[in-house]
């Protein structure tokens, strides 16, 4: 018995660009769907355990805020779970939000709800039925077989652009030799007295010691530790792999190299740091998180120029507050190109529109964009603002024919974003 399943707007990924658009596009009226192959929401923040949202506020020092909207509404949801949030100062010197990530499972099913977003979890992707330059319908896949989802408007949230390319329109993987960024396995430890510093100095100074002793499978050297207030829980960025393609064989070699790293970290960390030696190893990942793979060509594409220079435009419909932060190397830390304290660039319609179909956007890591710009609008902050605004654009769209940035503008301010 064959599925079909109607909606005004399709969102496929539900990482924090795809609950955004989802909450976005339903807030403006839109009946709306969230595709999600995982068993939960929330992209890179569960599924690949990075517990801390980067992108909320500039960098450096005096932080401003550039993104609320829905992005507020999931830090609110945190707290009514009991989440207090912790907003840190990292060893990179920019404000960050620190969470939960098992909570955030919860705040974000609890915030589709609210919202009336009808999430079907356990559904891939397989193919897009095209005519011209529209998408007519999405091919799904669950453990009761194939099923199709029609829609007025689609918005590709996948983190790899996997709409954008099965519907033919154009990709970009990584720089102009192919190149991407280093991609990370996180872990977490439990039993650490974080009282001691957790520092990449003092990360660099075990590692090169453990290295030196030859303990094998140690990749990077210097690297962040995320400290959780009044927990003995850390999360681990250190196990690096660089990603060569997204094929099934390709993506198991990297998760078995990840995981054989996280084990030499842990007798590394334990053996060599101060405050990690009565650690435990908690969680790996589950996933390996990806900065880094296809991206769309859009209309529009965000350059080096708009992020360094802090470019602002009367049609912007979200705030890049970041710097451009670079993982080209497995050993060393990432490279920051500086920006001014408190700056932030505007981020253009068109940069999430795709150029080759005309009902299909997409947003977070996915968005048009030099590799100067894609390290600079990557962060899940930023995420939340271009998914918010892709899914207020799609309802529009799948409502009137066609966007108009005014009215989208308009009704991204009534739903609480910073423009």
């Amino acid at each position: 018995m064959s599925r079909e399943y109607k909606y005004d707007v399709a969102v496929v990924g539900g990482g924090s660009s795809g609950i955004a658009a989802a909450a976005g596009a339903a807030k403006s009226g839109a009946k709306t769907v969230l595709i999600e192959r995982n068993p939960y929401l929330g992209g890179e923040a569960t599924n690949s355990g990075v517990a801390a949202f980067c992108g909320f506020y500039t960098c450096g020092g005096d932080p401003v805020k550039v993104v609320a909207g829905v992005g507020d509404q999931v830090l609110q949801e945190l707290q009514k779970l009991g989440n207090t949030m912790n907003y840190i100062v990292s060893a990179a010197g920019n404000k960050n939000v620190n969470f939960k990530p098992e909570y955030l499972k919860c705040a974000l099913d609890n915030l589709m709800d609210a919202e009336g977003v009808d999430c079907l979890m356990h559904a891939a992707l397989i193919g897009a039925k095209t005519e011209g330059n529209r998408i007519l319908s999405l091919q799904c896949m669950d453990d009761e077989g194939a099923f199709t989802v029609t829609a007025g408007c689609f918005v590709d949230c996948t983190g790899d652009a996997n709409l954008v390319r099965l519907s033919g329109a154009r990709t970009i993987w990584g720089d102009e030799e192919g190149n991407v960024q280093a991609a990370t396995l996180t872990f977490r430890l439990s039993g650490v007295d974080t009282s001691k510093p957790m520092t990449p100095n003092a990360v660099e100074k075990a590692v090169l010691q453990a290295k030196q002793e030859g303990i094998p499978y140690l990749t990077r050297e210097k690297g962040f530790i995320q400290v959780v207030e009044d927990s003995d829980i850390v999360t681990v960025l250190l196990p690096s792999v660089i990603p060569k393609g997204l094929d099934a064989r390709e993506l198991t070699q990297l998760e078995k190299d990840g995981r054989r790293q996280v084990l030499s970290y842990v007798k590394a960390l334990k053996k060599y740091m101060p405050g990690m030696e009565h650690c435990e190893l908690a969680l790996m990942g589950p996933s390996i998180g990806f900065r880094e793979t296809r991206r769309m060509v859009g209309r529009e594409t965000i350059t080096a120029d708009d992020v360094l220079q802090r470019t602002k435009r009367p049609d912007g419909i979200g705030r890049g507050g970041w710097k451009p932060e670079i993982h080209k190397s497995l050993n060393k830390m990432a490279v920051y190109m500086d920006v001014e304290n408190g700056s932030y660039f505007d981020i253009p319609l068109g940069a999430l529109q795709s150029a080759d179909i005309e009902n299909l956007y997409g947003a977070g890591r996915i968005v048009s964009s030099d590799v100067v710009g894609f390290a600079a609008v990557r962060v899940m902050g930023t995420c939340f603002a271009t998914g918010h605004a892709a899914g207020v654009a799609a309802a529009y769209q799948a409502a009137n024919g066609q966007a108009d940035i005014s009215k989208i503008r308009a009704e991204l301010e009534k739903q609480g974003a910073i423009l």
